[in-house]
């Protein structure tokens, strides 16, 4: 579809930057010549070919050139530590990297993998035909990867046939045209950013790409008045209509990701010019983004509390959708009538009027006390409130709900009082956070969605109370295990020298050890007992300050019991061994066991714990 147009109109711009502008035909013929060069390069049939450039115009050159060689792309952010490129390489099952040469370190970690780097390749490249190669096609067109909001991120393969039926359900809804200016906000490492230029570059448009920064001066770039089409986030597009002024002849807004509410959406339809068209777009990676859309034209009357409600319509031409046990299936386009339905972990409920509402994100709710809570309805509620513009709630330590509101204006300073007033009456009071902390935004992954992750763990002050700034505080971990440790210190750490002489008499008896050798062993007497202190103080406090690392429950469970086996048990260790005979090897063996084995153990997942990486959502 893209050669069509390449052919028909080489002249018409392709794609548009800040910086740079490719036409049709030029994106043509260095999408053919790139094509030809990763053919020369061994690039097999189905091969997938990891993205990662930096180079907005180049990126798309990269991404049509694979498809013309008949590999499947996976994009890729080289701006990442070295590590986290690896393991995305790795998810994608890249058997080449197209990179720049300044990348190239970050990149060639020794697996074996083709780095090709066109910028110092520029010969070879330009040596070669820029006629179209006759290569085979794999069946994968493109190795997407989910948002990763509730667990790590996974690798989906999107067809050639998926998305290309993907492609006339959007072309129907939408009403493509040639003459259509597609401004794209989705980084280009996402899904979305697919999706997007897919509907532009295929219908003969035109894909305005920003260059890092979004704002209300974006519309000063350079074809930015002309957007007709805005292809965006919730986030985005209340930051790009509300505090600026769209282009006259902004006909279409498409916004996907986080779930919209339809208070939200009736007040921007009326932002864009008029008749403009404001859709809410739905569908996971599973489905290539093409589930099912809603525009207020599809309401057949007035919705009571409509600030509570996200409406996801119906479902895109070819497409289908159900609701099984209270979760939203769907069957993507393309699809024989009575092909496989998807899950999508959301909940939902099909209205009477036929329109489908979304209900929140399963993996969203949580266990509090045994009772499963689920946190969607209290936080669309508390996005109703006027002092709160967003809100998430989660549970912290198995037990404390809490809220994370994002205060509607800078003076704004919702806390308990208000949060409990406001859900009373609406959700059961056992479901209602007794605890608020306050924060300037909620954090978003590079998708737009909130990542639930990444949000921080609230002071351990009085229930109620509002998380503030700080540290060391009585009522915070850290206090906690501040006053731990003293009163272990005032009170386990006499006991502990008393006891020593009760359990192992005669094992710290230094009448015959001449100074100043004496004094060291006395030394290390009095670290044994301190370190055993310690390890107490952080048996009963340090659990909650390990969580704040963000590892998972499981690990981090672990790695504290291994940090204070690594601090208790060197007083009892040490006692045994100067007990023990060298020759009564049945008591040597069973100390090297029972200490020095667990020891080492315990080492090693305190190390797997520092080494690993924050992931503390629970499995899909």
């Amino acid at each position: 579809m893209f050669e069509t147009w390449a052919r028909e109109t080489p002249h018409r711009p392709a794609v548009v930057t800040r910086r740079a502008r490719l036409t049709y035909g030029t994106l043509e013929v260095r999408a053919n010549r790139l094509a030809r060069h990763l053919l020369h390069r061994g690039l097999g049939p189905g091969d997938t070919v990891a993205v990662c450039l930096s180079r907005l115009p180049d990126l798309l050159v990269a991404v049509v050139g694979v498809l013309k060689a008949g590999g499947a792309y996976a994009m890729v952010d080289p701006q990442q530590p070295t590590g986290e490129i690896g393991r995305w390489l790795e998810l994608a099952g890249a058997s080449t990297v197209l990179t720049s040469e300044r990348f190239r370190p970050g990149v060639d970690d020794g697996t074996g993998r083709r780095i090709v780097c066109p910028d110092t390749d520029a010969d070879l490249i330009d040596a070669q035909s820029p006629e179209p190669p006759a290569a085979p096609c794999g069946a994968t067109a493109a190795v997407l990867f989910t948002a990763g909001t509730t667990s790590r991120a996974r690798p989906v393969d999107a067809g050639h046939r998926r998305l290309l039926a993907a492609y006339g359900s959007w072309a129907e809804v939408f009403g493509l045209r040639p003459s259509d200016v597609h401004l794209v906000t989705a980084p280009t490492d996402t899904a979305a950013f697919t999706y997007g230029w897919i509907r532009a570059l295929c219908s003969g448009g035109t894909l305005v790409l920003p260059e890092n920064e979004i704002g209300p001066t974006l519309w000063a770039q350079p074809f930015a008045e002309d957007v007709t089409v805005l292809d965006t986030d919730p986030l985005t597009a209340r930051l790009l209509l509300d505090r600026s002024v769209p282009p006259a002849g902004l006909r279409l807004v498409a916004v996907g990701g986080e779930r919209l509410a339809l208070d939200e959406q009736v007040r921007l339809q009326g932002r864009p010019a008029p008749g403009a068209r404001l859709l809410n777009v739905y569908g996971p990676v599973e489905v290539a983004g093409c589930g099912t859309w809603f525009e207020a034209d599809q309401l057949s009357g007035p919705v009571a509390e409509a600030g509570r409600v996200s409406l996801l319509g119906r479902p895109f031409p070819g497409c289908r959708a159900e609701v099984r046990k209270g979760q939203i299936w769907l069957t993507p386009p393309g699809d024989p009538a009575d092909g496989d339905a998807l899950p999508t972990g959301d909940a939902g409920t099909m209205r009477e009027d036929g329109l489908l509402e979304f209900g929140g994100r399963l993996a969203h709710r949580v266990t509090v006390r045994g009772r499963t809570v689920d946190p969607h309805l209290a936080e669309a509620a508390l996005a109703t409130h006027p002092e709160i513009r967003e809100a998430a709630i989660t549970v912290v330590d198995d037990d404390r709900l809490v809220a994370y509101v994002v205060p509607g204006t800078p003076t704004a300073a919702p806390g308990a009082d208000t949060v409990r007033t406001h859900l009373t009456g609406v959700v059961p009071d056992q479901e209602i956070p007794v605890t608020v902390v306050t924060m300037g935004t909620l954090p978003r992954n590079r998708a737009g969605r909130v990542d639930r992750r990444l949000l921080p763990l609230p002071a351990q002050g009085p229930a109620g109370g509002v998380s503030g700034k700080g540290g060391g505080a009585p009522g915070r971990p850290e206090g906690a295990l501040y006053v731990t440790g003293c009163a272990m210190l005032v009170v386990a750490l006499p006991l502990a020298a008393v006891l020593t002489d009760v359990f192992w008499p005669g094992s710290t008896d230094l009448t015959y050890v001449p100074t100043p050798w004496s004094w060291l062993f006395r030394g290390l007497y009095a670290a044994e007992l301190l370190a055993f202190c310690v390890g107490l103080a952080f048996l009963f406090a340090g659990h909650p300050l390990m969580r704040r690392q963000g590892r998972s429950a499981g690990l981090t469970t672990a790695a504290h019991l291994a940090i204070v086996w690594l601090l208790v048990s060197w007083w009892p260790q040490d006692n045994f061994y100067r007990l023990a005979a060298k020759t009564d090897w049945e008591r040597q063996a069973a100390l090297v066991y029972v200490f020095n084995v667990p020891l080492m153990i315990a080492a090693v997942v305190v190390a797997v714990f520092v080494t690993r990486r924050p992931d503390p959502a629970a499995a899909e």
